[in-house]
């Protein structure tokens, strides 16, 4: 039933209809006939990106050329008069439909010519909150905070490995961390899985709506995100590019609040000689000494350390923790490893938080590494993690029931 659902809202956000009605067993009819690019034209989002204080922008698709392009951007609570931006229109033209085999109620991704659109917002009231509209389809809304001064609370959602086509898991954690308001999303990484021919970005974009929708969306390269030879270049980086500051579409950095954030690419080297090592290691001790500066979080994907069923890497890990120790990082996010895991190494926390989705692993299965014995807590649950920041920093992991599995608080270094 909820695999029909999904099928038919799907349909509606491609703006795929005729005269009748397409149910799931006209599929396969349907992906014969390819695209049809009806209604307004967008085909996926909107999202935000790329947020500063005063700055950020909001990017969506749609299926043909000249549709609207205006952003309707309003203050929350009635604080000031709308304004209006436009977009600018870029042309992707995409020659390989991809489809979820063993899903046949996902909507493929279908060739043919799509037009990204990225409307940059300024003139932003740091810590503002507002809600923005699209001229071509006025449902088509969200809303997002400003980044906030030095010293103001703080909360986001950690979530990573989303493999939304297996089942309605991504979807209930939403439904459970969303209300708790976070100022914005970090994904850890293995955002979208074609080869597990369960999902496509038409789908992803469905389910994670109401995450894009609520706030900023900061993703990490995960290794599904090279999936085939065309994924990397016409989905994820078309989607997500300037995601942040500095560096790369890779690797990045963006600041709230004081709190800097860090986004590493495992699918690139992390050893000690590498451009992206190189670069974290001068860019951390340059925002240590801007004013405001209250500590730093560092996010990626593949984990430095874990006791499940992945690999560990200790080589990353002798190069980073120094720097994490000098620069006042307490809280590193990974994830890759399909469940919960938390170490405490006194001054470090390391979580990994990769139950967004994906078929759950062991935990347990590597037990026999040296440090397992500094892990706290595990489990094998769908999760996100909600972490605060004010005096300390506060995790929450909360389960695809709603259910509070790990809490822990951190003192800020």
């Amino acid at each position: 039933m909820r695999n029909a659902i999904l099928f038919s809202t799907a349909l509606a956000v491609l703006g795929c209809s005729d005269d009748t009605a397409v149910t799931a067993s006209d599929a396969g009819d349907e992906a014969e006939a390819g695209l049809v690019c009806d209604g307004s034209g967008v085909t996926k989002g909107p999202w935000v990106l790329a947020v500063t204080d005063t700055q950020a922008l909001v990017r969506w698709e749609t299926c043909r050329s000249g549709t609207s392009g205006d952003v309707t951007l309003a203050p929350e609570g009635d604080a000031g008069a709308p304004l209006v931006f436009h977009a600018s229109e870029s042309e992707t033209d995409l020659t390989v439909e991809h489809d979820a085999i063993f899903n046949p109620n996902a909507p493929p991704d279908y060739p043919g010519a799509y037009f990204m659109h990225e409307a940059p917002l300024t003139g932003l009231a740091p810590g503002a909150c507002y809600t923005y509209a699209l001229g071509a389809d006025a449902t088509r809304s969200g809303r997002f905070c400003a980044a906030k001064p030095s010293g103001a609370p703080l909360r986001f959602v950690a979530i990573g490995d989303t493999n939304i086509g297996i089942g309605p898991m991504a979807g209930d954690v939403l439904s459970h961390v969303l209300p708790m308001d976070p100022d914005f999303t970090v994904h850890l990484g293995d955002i979208q899985y074609y080869d597990s021919s369960f999902d496509t970005w038409q789908l992803w974009f469905q389910v994670m709506q109401p995450a894009l929708s609520h706030g900023a969306f900061f993703p990490a390269i995960g290794n599904h995100e090279l999936e085939t030879p065309d994924e990397y270049q016409d989905y994820t980086l078309r989607f997500f590019h300037g995601a942040g500051f500095d560096g790369n579409d890779e690797y990045y950095d963006f600041e709230n609040a004081g709190v800097h954030f860090f986004v590493l690419d495992t699918q690139d080297s992390t050893d000690g000689t590498s451009a992206q090592a190189n670069w974290f290691a001068q860019r951390i001790a340059e925002v240590e000494q801007e004013p405001g500066y209250r500590m730093s979080i560092v996010y990626f994907h593949k984990p430095f350390v874990t006791c499940g069923d992945t690999g560990d890497d200790p080589v990353a890990r002798s190069f980073f923790e120094p720097l994490f120790l000098l620069h006042k990082v307490p809280l590193v996010l990974q994830a890759h490893m399909h469940g919960y895991e938390r170490f405490d190494f006194g001054n470090i926390t390391y979580v990994t938080t990769a139950g967004g989705g994906g078929a759950i692993g062991n935990p347990d299965a590597n037990l026999q590494r040296d440090y397992c014995a500094q892990r706290v807590a595990s489990g094998k649950f769908f999760h996100a993690t909600v972490i605060d920041v004010d005096t300390t920093v506060k995790g929450t992991v909360v389960d695809d029931h709603g259910t509070v599995q790990d809490s822990f608080e951190l003192t800020i270094p």
